[in-house]
């Protein structure tokens, strides 16, 4: 989705993601009135930030076919 990146912005969005995320879990986990632990909602919620990390810095394209492209004639 975001494209190739260099290593350091794709370490730097995908560490992001899973800290927001588990954030977000733990907060959810804190404010529901089930009664969840919240180390079980920020272990979920790193886990879909992982999937989500995962997702963002997919490239759908191939590396050798994206340096093809790129050389004129």
């Amino acid at each position: 989705m975001l494209g190739p990146l260099p290593l350091l912005y794709r370490c730097i969005v995908s560490v992001l993601a899973v800290v927001v995320c588990a954030g977000l879990g733990a907060w959810l986990a804190w404010t529901l009135p089930v009664q969840l632990l919240v180390q079980t909602g920020a272990v979920v919620g790193a886990a879909i930030g992982g999937v989500l990390a995962g997702l963002l810095l997919h490239d759908s394209e191939p590396r050798a076919q994206r340096l093809r492209q790129r050389r004129p004639h």
